[in-house]
């Protein structure tokens, strides 16, 4: 078992207990949330705790937050409004898998049982309750993904430069990246904060640039999603770089990641391990 697999393990089965119910609504929580993925959002802030020698498995369902923020926004970006996508992680997207109002609604509460997640941990105290919610709701509202997303539709079929592209992405991507890294920070060594959002930010570019690489470079099956960036007409690194020039990129990004981890007092082997398993979806 690599290392990723050593913590998403942890992340998957906490996820299986987490929605209780038998309802339609819960049903497709259920369904949205089960159906595959690195967590890698999660694993993150996890990895993170273990790196400063903290009893991660206690944090299980914090971190499960973030992937509750991650999937409502999967369900979204999926709809005829947004990508009008319909395969999602090798399996129907949750409006085709349902229906167009029940996962909206199944997004939605996705995105506000996240922050119950939070409030009603009983090892967090108060004061890191209210920052880790402060963080999350930051990073995934109207200053981060969100945000992220309305500039993503607002430039489809425009030529952009990089600044702004990179604007795009770092709302839409590395702003949820950003999160559980910081996230880990408060519980464990608030002084390295400031590192930790840097190190989100490039990492979450780089997870990006990958991502546009193996839009181009993919079909369907491999990727397990629909393959739409190219039918709208999306700013993407390799339209404005090439696949050459979007790989050195993402090599330089990782290579700055490993810099910044190197100047903090953690267990380096960790997040290497991490971030070579980030890496690798490339290779």
């Amino acid at each position: 078992m690599d290392i990723m697999s050593y913590y998403s393990a942890e992340v998957n089965k906490a996820l299986a207990d987490s929605v209780q119910g038998e309802n339609r609504l819960h049903e497709a929580m259920r369904y949205a949330l089960l159906s595959g993925g690195k967590r890698i959002r999660p694993v993150l802030m996890l990895a993170v705790l273990d790196a400063y020698g903290y009893p991660w498995k206690q944090y299980i369902s914090v971190a499960l937050s973030i992937e509750y923020i991650h999937t409502y926004s999967l369900i979204h970006d999926d709809l005829p409004a947004m990508d009008d996508d319909a395969l999602r992680r090798g399996k129907p997207t949750t409006h085709i898998a349902f229906d167009e109002a029940t996962a909206i609604l199944a997004g939605d509460a996705l995105l506000t049982d996240a922050f119950s997640l939070i409030s009603e941990d009983t090892v967090l105290s108060a004061h890191e309750k209210v920052q880790l919610i402060q963080i999350l709701a930051t990073r995934a509202g109207s200053k981060g993904m969100v945000y992220g997303q309305v500039l993503d539709l607002h430039y489809e079929g425009a030529s952009v430069t990089q600044a702004v592209l990179e604007s795009i992405h770092h709302h839409k991507t590395a702003k949820l990246i950003e999160a559980p890294l910081m996230m880990a920070s408060v519980i464990a060594n608030e002084r390295d904060i400031k590192v930790w959002e840097s190190i989100g930010k490039t990492l979450g570019l780089a997870f990006q640039i990958q991502d546009d690489v193996l839009e181009v470079i993919s079909d369907e099956k491999m990727m397990g999603k629909s393959l739409s960036d190219v039918r709208n007409e999306k700013s993407t690194y390799v339209r404005l770089l090439g696949i050459k020039e979007a790989r050195l990129k993402v090599d330089e990004m990782f290579s700055k990641v490993k810099s910044l981890v190197r100047g903090l007092d953690v267990n380096v082997d960790v997040i290497d391990g991490i971030v070579e398993s980030v890496k690798k979806r490339l290779n």
